[in-house]
């Protein structure tokens, strides 16, 4: 019997997406909305501060939190993604390519650079993800009749994900690698697989929004296009880059 409220993959990655929309006009269009309220380039907040800036301070906070659903989602669906896919290696190159894509859309809308190393944009920590369950899966059907083996490589290739992670200095670091991994190799466990995102919660507590949206989950694939995210990733950061210079006053 199904349920009668539930979200296929398609489902969840719209809300996502919204979540991640969120997200980035706090982090990005409130943020170039405080420009005005800096005194030599920082912004002093005291009791003196004008009314505007505290309430784009507590949007900015509304922001985060309503933002923190997005990547555990994104996480969980990139596993299943994986899980489903006909050609994996395939998979982890196209996330690849589109990482590459996206970097100088997002170093504009973060650094207005286009180029950065401060920090790399979301799609290469899933790359790195899912190359990692690429190897992890390997190991599984080598080491398939000996789990000691089985499980000292697993956390071998997961630690070496994770060290990869770090050096490219990818959105969530190796925070994401270690969730990816562990909802992963959790698959067989139903709804209980989601625990595997707890490490998130380093990041923020809020990323607990994400539960409710992912206890829905039916498994479907529902209806829609795959590439959507592709094209609106890069995309949205060239729209809100230009949205950020004109709220800071780059633009008159």
């Amino acid at each position: 019997m199904k349920q009668t409220c539930s979200l296929t993959s398609f489902g969840l990655k719209r809300v996502a997406v919204i979540s991640m929309i969120i997200d980035h006009i706090g982090s990005l269009l409130l943020w170039a909305m405080l420009e005005p309220y800096k005194i030599n380039g920082t912004l002093v907040v005291n009791r003196e501060s004008p009314t505007m800036l505290w309430q784009i301070m507590q949007a900015k906070e509304v922001c985060e939190v309503l933002g923190s659903i997005a990547f555990p989602i994104f996480c969980f669906l990139m596993v299943e993604s994986f899980l489903h896919t006909r050609d994996q290696a395939k998979y982890g190159l196209r996330l690849g390519l589109f990482a590459l894509l996206s970097e100088i859309p997002f170093d504009l809308a973060h650094f207005q650079n286009l180029f950065s190393l401060r920090l790399q944009n979301v799609m290469f920590t899933l790359t790195v993800s899912a190359f990692t369950l690429l190897i992890l899966s390997r190991a599984e059907e080598k080491w398939r009749d000996t789990p000691s083996v089985r499980w000292t490589a697993a956390a071998a290739i997961t630690m070496a994900g994770m060290a990869l992670a770090f050096l490219i200095r990818g959105e969530y670091v190796f925070l994401g690698v270690l969730s990816a991994a562990l909802v992963y190799l959790l698959r067989d466990k139903g709804r209980l697989r989601i625990a595997g995102l707890a490490p998130l919660l380093v990041v923020s507590p809020w990323v607990l929004l994400a539960v409710p949206f992912l206890l829905l989950y039916n498994g479907e694939r529902g209806t829609g296009s795959k590439w959507f995210f592709y094209v609106f990733y890069p995309a949205h950061f060239l729209v809100f880059s230009a949205l950020a210079l004109w709220l800071s006053g780059g633009i008159l």
